[in-house]
Protein backbone atom coordinates (compact mmCIF):
# COMPACT_ATOMS: atom_id res chain seq x y z
CA UNK A 1 0.00 0.00 0.00
CA UNK A 2 2.80 2.31 0.46
CA UNK A 3 3.46 2.60 -2.90
CA UNK A 4 0.06 3.42 -3.60
CA UNK A 5 0.31 6.08 -0.86
CA UNK A 6 3.36 7.67 -2.39
CA UNK A 7 1.79 7.78 -5.79
CA UNK A 8 -1.38 9.73 -4.46
CA UNK A 9 0.77 12.24 -2.69
CA UNK A 10 2.81 13.07 -5.65
CA UNK A 11 -0.17 13.68 -7.48
CA UNK A 12 -1.51 16.06 -5.09
CA UNK A 13 2.12 17.71 -4.49
CA UNK A 14 1.99 18.00 -8.64
CA UNK A 15 -1.35 19.57 -8.73
CA UNK A 16 -0.42 22.00 -5.21
CA UNK A 17 3.04 22.94 -6.31
CA UNK A 18 2.04 25.21 -9.38
CA UNK A 19 -1.76 25.41 -8.31
CA UNK A 20 -3.96 26.84 -11.24
CA UNK A 21 -7.63 26.86 -11.15
CA UNK A 22 -7.96 23.62 -14.10
CA UNK A 23 -5.22 21.64 -11.82
CA UNK A 24 -7.59 22.28 -8.26
CA UNK A 25 -10.83 21.97 -10.35
CA UNK A 26 -9.37 18.76 -11.35
CA UNK A 27 -8.35 17.71 -7.76
CA UNK A 28 -11.75 19.09 -6.89
CA UNK A 29 -13.74 15.96 -9.42
CA UNK A 30 -11.13 13.35 -7.90
CA UNK A 31 -12.25 14.12 -4.52
CA UNK A 32 -15.79 14.16 -5.77
CA UNK A 33 -15.04 10.82 -6.90
CA UNK A 34 -13.30 9.14 -4.25
CA UNK A 35 -16.44 10.89 -1.69
CA UNK A 36 -19.00 9.34 -3.78
CA UNK A 37 -17.22 5.25 -3.75
CA UNK A 38 -16.76 5.62 -0.25
CA UNK A 39 -20.28 6.68 0.28
CA UNK A 40 -21.23 4.15 -2.03
CA UNK A 41 -18.82 1.40 -0.32
CA UNK A 42 -20.27 2.09 3.20
CA UNK A 43 -23.94 1.73 2.23
CA UNK A 44 -22.93 -1.77 1.15
CA UNK A 45 -21.17 -2.90 4.17
CA UNK A 46 -23.99 -1.30 6.24
CA UNK A 47 -26.68 -3.24 3.97
CA UNK A 48 -24.34 -6.51 4.47
CA UNK A 49 -24.05 -5.92 8.01
CA UNK A 50 -27.98 -5.37 8.41
CA UNK A 51 -28.44 -8.58 6.27
CA UNK A 52 -26.12 -10.26 8.66
CA UNK A 53 -27.79 -8.64 11.78
CA UNK A 54 -31.02 -10.34 10.55
CA UNK A 55 -29.60 -13.73 9.76
CA UNK A 56 -28.26 -14.14 13.11
CA UNK A 57 -31.62 -12.91 14.52
CA UNK A 58 -33.50 -15.69 13.04
CA UNK A 59 -30.51 -18.26 14.23
CA UNK A 60 -30.98 -16.86 17.75
CA UNK A 61 -34.95 -17.26 17.66
CA UNK A 62 -34.46 -20.89 16.08
CA UNK A 63 -32.35 -21.71 18.92
CA UNK A 64 -34.53 -20.55 21.35
CA UNK A 65 -37.41 -22.39 19.79
CA UNK A 66 -35.13 -25.45 19.81
CA UNK A 67 -34.16 -25.04 23.79
CA UNK A 68 -37.72 -24.60 24.63
CA UNK A 69 -38.77 -28.08 22.75
CA UNK A 70 -35.96 -29.34 24.48
CA UNK A 71 -36.69 -27.85 27.73
CA UNK A 72 -40.85 -29.28 27.08
CA UNK A 73 -38.99 -32.51 26.24
CA UNK A 74 -36.94 -32.88 29.25
CA UNK A 75 -40.18 -32.10 31.46
CA UNK A 76 -42.22 -34.32 30.24
CA UNK A 77 -39.76 -37.48 29.45
CA UNK A 78 -36.00 -37.30 30.96
CA UNK A 79 -35.03 -40.00 28.53
CA UNK A 80 -36.47 -38.00 25.54
CA UNK A 81 -33.73 -35.57 26.58
CA UNK A 82 -30.85 -38.04 26.75
CA UNK A 83 -31.99 -39.15 23.43
CA UNK A 84 -32.40 -35.65 21.84
CA UNK A 85 -28.62 -34.71 22.80
CA UNK A 86 -26.95 -37.17 20.57
CA UNK A 87 -29.19 -36.45 17.64
CA UNK A 88 -28.23 -32.44 17.95
CA UNK A 89 -24.68 -32.97 18.51
CA UNK A 90 -24.45 -34.69 15.24
CA UNK A 91 -26.84 -32.57 13.57
CA UNK A 92 -25.12 -30.52 10.54
CA UNK A 93 -23.65 -26.67 11.00
CA UNK A 94 -24.80 -24.36 8.38
CA UNK A 95 -21.89 -23.11 6.48
CA UNK A 96 -20.81 -19.28 6.98
CA UNK A 97 -21.03 -17.28 3.75
CA UNK A 98 -18.10 -16.92 2.01
CA UNK A 99 -16.64 -13.56 1.74
CA UNK A 100 -17.15 -11.56 -1.46
CA UNK A 101 -14.05 -10.33 -3.14
CA UNK A 102 -12.62 -7.18 -2.63
CA UNK A 103 -12.67 -5.53 -6.09
CA UNK A 104 -16.64 -5.93 -5.94
CA UNK A 105 -18.97 -7.44 -8.77
CA UNK A 106 -18.90 -10.73 -11.15
CA UNK A 107 -16.20 -8.97 -13.93
CA UNK A 108 -14.08 -8.91 -11.19
CA UNK A 109 -13.17 -5.59 -11.12
CA UNK A 110 -10.44 -2.54 -10.84
CA UNK A 111 -9.74 -2.01 -7.05
CA UNK A 112 -11.25 1.35 -5.89
CA UNK A 113 -7.59 2.13 -5.75
CA UNK A 114 -6.35 1.24 -9.31
CA UNK A 115 -8.98 3.11 -10.34
CA UNK A 116 -7.87 6.16 -8.47
CA UNK A 117 -4.32 5.91 -9.80
CA UNK A 118 -5.99 5.45 -13.46
CA UNK A 119 -7.87 8.78 -12.47
CA UNK A 120 -5.39 10.76 -11.69
CA UNK A 121 -2.37 9.78 -14.33
CA UNK A 122 -5.07 10.56 -17.14
CA UNK A 123 -5.50 14.10 -14.94
CA UNK A 124 -1.87 14.63 -15.23
CA UNK A 125 -1.07 13.35 -18.76
CA UNK A 126 -4.35 15.67 -19.95
CA UNK A 127 -2.96 18.61 -18.42
CA UNK A 128 0.40 18.42 -19.34
CA UNK A 129 -0.13 18.05 -22.42
CA UNK A 130 -2.78 20.84 -22.64
CA UNK A 131 -0.48 23.56 -20.74
CA UNK A 132 2.78 23.50 -22.54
Amino acid sequence: MGDDDDFIMDEFEWALKDPTEEKLRELGEVISIITGKLIDAFGKIEKRMDEIETSIGSVESQLSSLSSRVAAGVSASPSAASDAAPAMASAPMAAAPKPKPAGGGAGGGMSMMGELKNLLAARRAKSDGGSE
